[in-house]
């Protein structure tokens, strides 16, 4: 049975949106870290609260929410405003006599636009002990919504984290990691986020009606339509101009989906050479389906530009999607 360690600041009700919930960790687990760092969380919550200039604190480097709500930032302040901080929020120590959010982000932004200290319980904890404390606080509260849990998941892939601890943190295939099983939550979230852009999901928002086999849909379908990452401008526009219609983050997802299932209407379904301008003819050829583009340098007084593609194909991809961009403003 799991064992709940829990923060007892105050025995008011807590009327802030962003309250913070039981962090729990098993005694039974072969990750004695987490049982260690609930016990020194435990400790922390025992001692004095510290009032800190919220200029001092720094964000996350991972981030685990998808800002979506100013309006939920303005009710949390408002709340604050009329009842003080009453559950504090917990930051580690950083270099230079600052501090590094670990959780209570909102709370945050609240304090820091009514210009307030923040009460916050303050834990050297490491890099890996922090990000199982901020997965787990947010996992815990269950208003983490499946994107946001996945883009989390892709940062900490990102930087160098095992499966283990990404799983620990998010709270996901536990039971198949007992049973030696595939990790097969995690595996989801992998591919969809290996499809979709970051700014796109960024764009679309939290999506909190939207589930895990809505997004793998729309991920499969954006693949399968031919929008690679890196190729999704024109989505992206889209989904922005909802927002600025006013669409909420479910609505934009939507507009999305319908948008990405209207493209076959229009996609590219030629496989034969396309020959550009005389000019580029005497280069190479352009073969474009649906799925992908080819560009064959053919002509033996390109070679050094051949050349030049097959070192530098990052910088040979950006000049694409350069050209495409200034290309589009001009219309």
């Amino acid at each position: 049975m799991a064992r709940k360690i829990q923060f007892e600041i105050a025995q008011d009700s807590e009327k802030e949106t962003d309250a913070a919930q039981a962090f729990s960790a098993d005694p039974t687990s072969k990750a004695p870290s987490l049982s260690a760092m609930a016990k020194s969380l435990h400790a922390a919550a025992a001692a004095s609260i510290r009032e800190i200039d919220p200029r001092l604190i720094e964000e996350s480097q991972f981030q685990d929410r998808i800002p979506d709500d100013d309006l939920e930032v303005a009710d949390l302040a408002a709340s604050i405003h009329a009842q003080g901080q009453l559950i504090p929020i917990l930051v580690s120590p950083i270099a230079g006599g600052r501090f590094r959010i670990i959780y209570g982000r909102r709370r945050l932004a609240a304090l820091r636009t009514l210009n307030l200290p923040a009460k916050a319980l303050v834990r050297d904890l490491d890099e890996d002990q922090a990000i199982i404390a901020q997965g787990q606080e947010n996992t815990f509260r269950k208003d983490l919504s499946w994107i946001e849990k996945a883009m989390f998941a892709r940062q900490l892939v990102e930087a160098g984290k095992p499966d283990e601890l990404i799983c620990d943190t998010l709270n996901i295939d536990q039971k198949a990691r007992r049973e030696g099983e595939k990790l097969t939550g995690l595996s989801r979230m992998k591919q969809v986020m290996s499809k979709l852009d970051h700014a796109l999901v960024e764009a679309v928002g939290p999506a909190p009606k939207v589930g895990r086999d809505r997004w793998y849909g729309l991920a499969q379908l954006i693949d399968k339509k031919g929008f690679p990452p890196g190729n999704q401008s024109h989505l992206l526009a889209d989904v922005e101009k909802a927002r600025d219609e006013g669409m909420s983050s479910d609505e934009r997802f939507d507009r999305l989906e319908q948008v990405v299932k209207d493209h076959s209407k229009t996609q590219v379904k030629s496989t034969k050479p396309i020959m550009a301008s005389a000019n580029a003819s005497m280069v190479g050829t352009v073969r474009a389906n649906a799925r992908s583009a080819t560009i064959t340098v053919t002509s033996a007084a390109a070679r050094q530009l051949h050349l030049w593609i097959a070192t530098n194909p990052d910088e040979a991809l950006r000049a694409l999607v350069e050209a495409q961009q200034k290309f589009e403003q001009q219309q």
